[in-house]
């Protein structure tokens, strides 16, 4: 730990002193606790903030200190505010002389979402980043364009007060920004408030979510730096998804707010409008927009494709003319536009059809369609008469397996109902993220590991976690052979086995080099060594197939209620 400031006015309560409730969270900084028996300004419950050892070698321990000290010492209607509204650090824990953590308020109540399916999650604005069919489904509403800009200007007016109070959020993401629509007016509360700058100084080095990065090498410790995420924030609000920058959607609804947003999304730092800047427009936005979404005209009926009859022995979806192994109707496919969801850029469009289940088109009348159809169901006749007699079917005796009305044979087998098959596609997503949960934490060890080979300590640990991370790679990889995933997108499994073998690819590259590294260590050859390399490609094969699966996955978690992901989480 670096840094010995006293920090007048910082409260200090001793560990020992602290009765522990269940864990609310573990993360990569540290785990966080419920306390019993304490209250923030007497009124709101207390979590503690434990960190890990690596976070607790990075801590500087004296700005940490400033903040505590900075709650009371503001005037109390702005101790008050920070407090309602953010996760801002109370007191220290100490275990003796050592900083171990702090406290701070729990999140508030009306900050959580109830899941479909039961499971409580704090609300944060990564929710929002989806289809309009995920958030019906998971999250249980769909916020109007109106309550969407209600709630931005929240986000403005607190992120506008924080920097007047020295404050800068830096790592400001959908993951630590969390929403409330039930009051009277939209809310926003923000969390992992160490990882903030005050006045300049910043307890923990910043750091920045992956997709929500500042253009150029741009550092996050500035006001500008909020100003920019900010803007994105509110033009992927407004495109329902996580990776987008196009603020078209948004200056459809309001011109003024889209064009603070292009401002905003400026590479120069001092062409971004201020916080401040935006309280007006988003104020009149958030009286004047539309309570509902407005809805997409239909296709006129000379534009609307035509159904023709499928050839005996077709793949689901070869009736409406789609190509093979193109996506149902009505489901996006790679490079169509559409309105990405969460970590996606493609998703199925707001409002649509459920994935996986082949939409058929009602035809088109046409001149001549009569007598095309007369062709085609003569045709159809036609083959599935020779398909009878290659079965062997004579009609004579039960000795072979007759064609019975539409298509059937007398072994009682039928295709599928559309309804059989999504239920199918249902038992198959919730059978895959069983496996997804219990993949969580299979990596929680590698990072450490990866900055102990660095730093050439502890190498026959470091040896020991890749190892074992790469066996359970193998391992999440078997498992996810067995399953049977033929409802499911295609290409999904594909993605999420080369993303896993990638990862066990670079864990047994670094198992290697902490091996060979035992004997004679330093920073600069493991850098340029082979098994370095190698590893290093493996992550990027990785991270690439696990972008992708979460562009396929997540629709789907969102169809049957199940979890979402962030690429990270893999």
């Amino acid at each position: 730990m670096t840094g010995a400031g006293t920090g007048a006015g910082a409260a200090r309560i001793a560990r020992s002193d602290l009765v522990l409730g269940p864990p609310l969270g573990d993360g990569g900084q540290g785990r966080v606790w419920a306390v019993e028996k304490r209250l923030v300004n007497r009124t709101w419950p207390v979590a503690f903030k434990e960190y890990h050892p690596k976070a607790l070698g990075e801590l500087r321990v004296d700005v940490l200190e400033r903040m505590v000290a900075h709650l009371p010492s503001r005037p109390a209607s702005e101790g008050r505010w920070l407090a309602g509204n953010t996760a801002w650090p109370a007191a220290l824990v100490t275990d003796g002389r050592d900083v171990r953590g702090f406290l701070m308020r729990q999140i508030p109540d009306a900050y959580f979402l109830t899941l479909r399916g039961g499971a409580r999650k704090p609300a944060g604005f990564e929710f929002l980043l989806n289809p309009e069919t995920y958030l019906r489904t998971v999250v249980g509403v769909v916020p109007s364009p109106r309550q969407l800009f209600g709630l931005l200007l929240a986000l403005a007016e607190m992120l506008d007060r924080l920097h007047g109070l020295g404050v800068v959020a830096g790592d400001l993401s959908p993951k630590n920004l969390l929403f409330s629509l039930s009051g009277p007016r939209p809310g926003c509360f923000l969390i992992d408030c160490d990882a903030m700058g005050l006045h300049g100084a910043w307890a923990l080095e910043p750091v920045q979510t992956p997709a929500w990065q500042l253009p150029g090498g741009e550092r996050a410790e500035t006001r500008q730096g909020d100003a920019y995420k900010f803007a994105l924030l509110a033009v992927r609000l407004f495109m329902h998804e996580q990776q987008g920058q196009d603020p078209a959607p948004l200056r459809a609804l309001d011109p003024a707010v889209g064009e603070l947003a292009a401002r905003g999304l400026s590479a120069d730092p001092a062409r971004r409008p201020a916080l401040g800047d935006w309280l007006d427009a988003l104020s009149r936005a958030a009286e004047s927009a539309p309570k509902t979404w407005p809805r997409p005209s239909p296709p006129s009926p000379a534009h609307a494709p035509t159904t023709v009859m499928a050839p005996v022995g077709s793949p689901p979806g070869a009736a409406s003319g789609a190509s093979p192994g193109a996506p149902p109707t009505g489901v996006p496919g790679p490079g169509r536009p559409v309105p990405a969801g969460v970590h996606t850029g493609h998703a199925p469009t707001a409002g649509g059809a459920p994935p996986y289940v082949p939409v058929q088109r009602p035809a088109t009348t046409r001149k001549g369609s009569g007598r095309l159809a007369g062709y085609a169901v003569v045709l159809a006749l036609v083959v599935a008469f020779l398909v009878w007699r290659g079965l062997g079917g004579s009609g004579s005796d039960g000795g072979g397996s007759a064609v019975e009305p539409g298509g059937g044979t007398g072994t009682g087998a039928s295709t599928p109902t559309a309804s059989a098959r999504q239920e199918e596609a249902r038992d198959q997503a919730e059978g895959l993220d069983k496996l997804l949960t219990d993949n969580t934490g299979h990596r929680s060890g590698v990072a450490g590991a990866v900055q102990s080979l660095l730093r050439c300590t502890g190498l026959g640990d470091a040896e020991s976690v890749f190892g074992e991370a790469a066996e359970a790679r193998a391992g999440l990889v078997e498992r996810l052979d067995a399953l049977d995933l033929d409802r499911l997108p295609t290409g999904l499994a594909g993605d999420l086995r080369t993303a896993w073998r990638s990862s066990e690819d670079a864990d047994r590259a670094y198992a290697r080099l902490a091996d060979d590294a035992s004997g004679s260590c330093s920073s600069d050859t493991i850098v340029s060594s082979a098994d370095w390399q190698e590893a290093a490609e493996a992550n990027e094969r990785a991270t690439a197939a696990k972008k992708d699966f979460v562009a396929g996955w997540n629709p789907v978690a969102g169809e049957y209620g199940l979890t979402t992901l962030a690429w990270t989480d893999l």
